[in-house]
């Protein structure tokens, strides 16, 4: 099966960088107490998914997975901590972006943005850590009766460098699940409008993602996303840019009827004379 989509296109900036997707083994670390079950101990016909620059294991307070991407420095542990402990508080500089976590997909995909704030305002300076804990997964018997399955959502995006968390609409995320080859199709559009006094077009991006690995045991899917953002850069201009990076995503449920999913992407391109593009997002999906 092959996928055709429109493509548009799209922008971002922000600190997260990786290198290119490898195949490596799933990881099951996790945060202290959180007694992570391995993923792979599940799998029983091997997709290996590429996981490269995140983690991922099931959390044991909900079964739900979980897939994180980090870009921690010195000190960050610390910070990253009173976000988590019995009476959480945003200290001072720091923000959990997304304000209710749990609204994405009715409790069953939950996301959390934490950033380091560039001001006052909304303006972000740094995504230090991306969470999304996507619903159980039980899709063996979707992947014996096999076919195709669509999922429709939207996404959260940070613009770094002084900008802010922007969300989408529902219904501009396609996500096709095929069980008989078991791969994924993934296409992300965000239309940024407006974002400088003097631009003449609008900030936006389109990323792509075709042929990903996808594992019905574990619910995972992910590899590498190529695309375009649109950048204007003030008075200056704007610059049409090419973009690439990875994605890691969860999909759970039981049903063919009743699937939700959610993950991760980071993406990066380089604007002439001026520099490096980067992308950072969460997404999430159903049907």
């Amino acid at each position: 099966m092959r996928l055709v989509f429109a493509c548009t296109s799209f922008i971002v900036l922000s600190a997260c960088v990786s290198g290119p997707v490898g195949v490596t083994p799933m990881s099951t670390s996790a945060p202290t107490g959180a007694s992570p079950v391995a993923l792979t101990a599940r799998t029983t016909r091997a997709v290996t998914v590429p996981t490269d620059g995140y983690e991922t294991y099931v959390t044991q307070h909900n079964g739900f997975t979980r897939v994180r991407r980090s870009n921690t420095q010195a000190g960050d542990d610390l910070i990253l901590a009173q976000f988590e402990d019995a009476n959480p508080a945003s200290p001072a500089g720091y923000r959990s972006l997304v304000e209710n976590q749990n609204a994405s997909v009715r409790n069953r995909v939950s996301i959390e943005v934490i950033g380091e704030m560039a001001g006052p305002g909304t303006s972000v300076e740094r995504v230090l850590r991306s969470t999304v804990d996507v619903d159980a997964a039980n899709l063996s018997q979707i992947a014996r009766a096999g076919g195709t399955i669509t999922l429709l959502g939207g996404d959260h995006v940070i613009m770094g460098g002084g900008g802010a968390l922007r969300t989408s609409a529902d219904n501009v995320l396609y996500l096709g699940l095929d069980f008989d080859n078991r791969t994924a199709a993934l296409h992300i559009v965000h239309d940024f409008g407006r974002t400088w006094r003097y631009a003449q077009r609008n900030d936006s991006l389109d990323l792509l993602g075709e042929n990903l690995a996808f594992n019905p045991e574990t619910g995972l899917f992910g590899g590498e996303i190529t695309g375009e953002a649109i950048h204007s850069l003030g008075n200056v201009g704007t610059f049409t840019v090419t973009m690439e990076g990875t994605v890691l995503g969860a999909v759970g449920g039981s049903s063919a009827d009743d699937l939700v999913a959610g993950g991760i992407f980071q993406a990066e391109g380089t604007m002439p004379y001026i520099g490096t593009l980067t992308a950072d997002g969460v997404f999430w999906a159903s049907n």
